[in-house]
């Protein structure tokens, strides 16, 4: 609320928050938790484990029944911005309040203290008076989601950005969570590892980033394109360890998949704080990743000069001859040797004039394109500053591989990383 004075009058204007950037993207991420059980669960096991006797939990370390509670509770959040889908919000809290009931009345059943007992009855009771008597449903609860994930289409037709960063919720957490290792018996086509690697494939790939552009201003600035840069990581690295994650002449996982499957649930944990703002994740290039991206530009540099010397080379030995014959001559005609020392001065000067004005050239053309390249390193250091990949050794050949991709194995704790 806004107060000014005018006069001997003070006015009072209500004034609306303003949506924060990346709550159209959380908001895709949450309906895809609600919508797939699995998403529900921590990404990784407490080491020591969790103690309830203990500890209080963690929003991750909360039961399916907890945890589908304040994940309905983070939705309810995010739709706070749109007034208009209420309607269809409600479909779900209402199945969300029979399990709330179904939670109290078990904790009912099982309170030590009395006092603890009746204030859970009140709530029980109060549950009860809000007309949810029918047990909770998955069935009824899945439709009411599907149904409120129409209506947010429907509300953001007609807004692309946010439309791409809803989208861009569900995909990412597509890519992290869709791929599995089933049970045997239990295989369908998402449980093998050609569906990995085909999440990170080239057109996947490229409709992933699509999003992450589209969605403009929906997303922190600046974000989009680090968390691009890191899913090409992903893909590198993939790519190169791929004969690692199934086994050769099958789809088929390998062993030691497990690991990375863990670090793939990891890393879209931190592509999502990274797209939501989250303060707990930096984007500012540590010390490490500045390292591996001056390593990068010093390959791309290498690789520049390279193919200068590959396309232009009998230039080159033209240039070596020419000045190498210029040399012949003047050292086999002249006699005596202050006449040798004055022409190859002479010479020095004439190619120092002309290697003056050729360096002067070449570097007002580099200091044009100096920024540019500075933009790219700092890009590629934050992208390595929020990538995370298996820590699986390497061998030197794979190693090999991925620098000449630019991507760093990652650093491994042999005493720390089981």
């Amino acid at each position: 609320m806004s107060v000014s004075a005018e006069g001997d009058r003070i006015v009072t204007v209500r004034l609306r928050a303003e949506q924060p950037a990346g709550a159209v993207f959380a908001l895709g991420w949450v309906m895809a938790e609600l919508f797939d059980p699995r998403r529900r669960v921590s990404v990784v096991a407490r080491q020591p484990p969790f103690d309830p006797d203990r500890q209080l939990p963690l929003a991750t370390d909360l039961g399916a029944d907890q945890g589908l509670l304040f994940l309905t509770a983070e939705l309810a959040e995010y739709l706070h911005w749109f007034p208009k889908l209420a309607r269809p919000l409600e479909l779900v809290t209402r199945q969300v309040r029979r399990e709330r009931a179904a939670v109290l009345a078990e904790n009912l059943a099982t309170a030590q203290a009395a006092q603890e007992a009746d204030d859970v009855a009140h709530a029980v009771a109060a549950a009860t008076k809000l007309g949810e008597q029918r047990p909770f449903s998955e069935t009824e609860f899945f439709d009411a989601v599907v149904t409120l994930h129409q209506a947010i289409l429907d509300e953001f037709a007609d807004d692309p950005p946010r439309l791409s960063a809803y989208q861009l919720g569900l995909a990412l957490s597509d890519l992290a969570w869709l791929a599995f290792i089933a049970p045997p018996g239990q295989e369908t086509a998402a449980s093998r590892p050609s569906a990995l690697l085909g999440l990170f494939a080239r057109g996947n790939l490229a409709t992933v980033q699509t999003l992450l552009s589209g969605a403009g201003a929906q997303l922190p600035s600046g974000v989009s394109s680090i968390v691009s840069r890191s899913l090409e990581n992903w893909a590198d690295w993939l790519d190169v360890n791929s004969t690692r994650i199934r086994t050769p002449g099958a789809d088929i996982w390998a062993d030691g998949a497990q690991v990375v499957l863990d670090a793939l649930r990891m890393q879209g944990w931190v592509w999502r704080s990274a797209l939501i703002a989250d303060p707990e994740v930096s984007v500012t290039p540590s010390m490490g990743a500045w390292v591996q991206a001056g390593s990068a530009i010093a390959r791309a540099a290498g690789k520049i000069t390279e193919g200068i010397l590959r396309r232009f080379w009998p230039l080159v030995i033209l240039g070596l001859a020419t000045l190498g014959g210029l040399l012949y001559l003047v050292i086999s005609n002249l006699s005596g040797a202050e006449q040798v020392w004055a022409s190859l001065v002479a010479i020095a000067a004439v190619l120092g004039s002309g290697g003056w004005g050729l360096s002067s050239a070449l570097s007002q053309s580099f200091s044009s394109i100096g920024y540019d390249i500075w933009n790219a390193a700092k890009l590629d250091a934050s992208a390595w500053n929020v990538t995370w990949l298996p820590a699986m050794a390497a061998t030197a050949a794979e190693r090999t591989r991925l620098a000449g991709r630019g991507v760093a194995a990652p650093q491994i704790r042999k005493n720390l990383d089981v």
